[in-house]
């Protein structure tokens, strides 16, 4: 297995803007002095060579067709060994886990008892006991695997967050349109008929409660008056100019569009899975707000579907009536022992990864995952509680890693 250890200079060079040159000498000095214990002949079987004094043990990790395995041909004086042998291999990995081998003979090799799971990033101690002789080999085999001081992690904005449980939601997706509610929309007439002689708003001026919208002279008393706003909104509706006759018709519609309202379709395969009370995620124009299902009403002319009322906040004004929105309806939300945030995810060779941290050191773990709701996603192994992952930036980890030219050779 080719040593990897993968410097920063990635980051260093786009975050601090230093020398990369500079910085690619110290990663190569640092990869010469890792690999001086490695062992780096490699035997008839593809696997590493371990030598000492009169006995050879050739040691592979074994994975076609099979899940990764240690296999092991041991030699003494040139001649296999086929009992008698006590092999141990013991791996220790970033974070301090062990994992030990002891191996049985095959027919043809030793065989190691488990599965070495990736990644397949290690310290290496390997062990044999042969007529009454003790040998020992130890080096460091790395993959994936990178060093960033505390400093530059900072300043590249690279944050981690520990692993733990979490809550998946399963939703459903439904469509419809801001509308404003009747009780938020004032209809303004004159008290008395007569002729309108000043107007005061056009169409879209926003007004406060109190404000005068427009001059009446009246026809019995010949005095004018004035229209005032009787609540604060937007003048949606302008039916008079000045010189015309003010009767009994609406001459101005103020709506209060602080709130509106979405009012979603939902569709009888979905029916029975949509309640008053359910969380929304409510998405438009740029805005992404969480709300609550707030009515189930019959749909308008029978259509086939029932319409979900959801209040929406619009303080700043940014929605309109009649736009298209997109609604999640949290139906479900599941407890699960443990979950990652989605933005620390990576695509790394074949797996989806997230990178963990120990001290100033990073590493792949290639994930098994189950359920997800688009911001978490549930873990089914390959993480353990209390780990702590790269959540933000986590990309940045990813290109000093591959950068570095991380192998998979074993």
């Amino acid at each position: 297995m080719q040593l990897i250890k993968p410097l920063y200079w990635v980051l260093v060079a786009t975050c601090l803007a230093i020398n990369p040159l500079h910085a690619a000498e110290d990663q190569q000095d640092d990869r010469k002095e890792a690999q001086q214990d490695a062992p780096e002949t490699e035997g008839p079987h593809g696997g590493l060579l371990l030598q000492q004094e009169d006995a050879t043990v050739e040691l592979q990790i074994f994975e076609q067709d099979v899940p990764p395995e240690y296999r092991a041909w041991v030699t003494k004086d040139g001649t296999p060994v086929t009992e008698d042998v006590d092999l141990n291999v013991q791996l220790t990995r970033l974070g301090g886990q062990e994992d030990t081998f002891d191996f049985a003979f095959q027919g043809d090799y030793w065989l190691g008892n488990g599965v070495v799971t990736e990644p397949h990033s290690f310290d290496v101690e390997v062990t044999l006991a042969l007529d009454g002789k003790q040998y020992q080999w130890q080096w460091e085999s790395h993959e994936g695997r990178t060093r960033i001081a505390a400093d530059i992690a900072e300043k590249a904005g690279i944050r981690t967050t520990e692993a733990g449980p979490g809550s998946i939601e399963r939703t459903l997706t439904t469509y419809g349109r801001l509308t404003t509610a009747s009780e938020q929309i004032a209809r303004v007439r004159a008290r008395f008929p007569g002729v309108i002689t000043r107007v005061n708003v056009r169409l879209g001026d926003r007004v406060a409660k109190g404000d005068r919208l427009a001059q009446v002279e009246s026809n019995e008393s010949l005095k004018t008056y004035d229209l005032r706003s009787p609540i604060d909104g937007v003048v949606v509706e302008r039916q008079v100019s000045v010189g015309e006759i003010a009767g009994e018709q609406p001459l101005f519609a103020i709506a209060d569009l602080t709130t509106l309202w979405a009012e979603l379709q939902v569709f009888p395969g979905q029916r029975s899975e949509v309640e008053v009370d359910q969380n929304v995620h409510f998405k438009a124009e740029g805005v992404d707000q969480q709300a609550s299902v707030n009515h189930l009403l019959p749909s308008p002319d029978n259509a086939p579907y029932t319409l979900a009322r959801v209040e929406v906040d619009n303080p700043e004004g940014a929605l309109s009536p009649g736009l298209l929105v997109t609604a999640e309806i949290v139906v479900e939300t599941v407890e699960v022992p443990l979950a990652v945030d989605n933005r620390a995810l990576q695509s790394f060779r074949d797996w989806t990864v997230v990178f963990i941290q120990v001290d100033d050191a990073y590493e792949i773990r290639p994930l098994e995952l189950g359920r997800s709701d688009g911001t978490l996603t549930e873990v089914l192994g390959g993480l353990q509680a209390g780990d702590r992952y790269v959540v933000e930036n986590s990309y940045l980890i990813k290109a000093d890693i591959e950068k570095s030219g991380a192998s998979h050779d074993h």
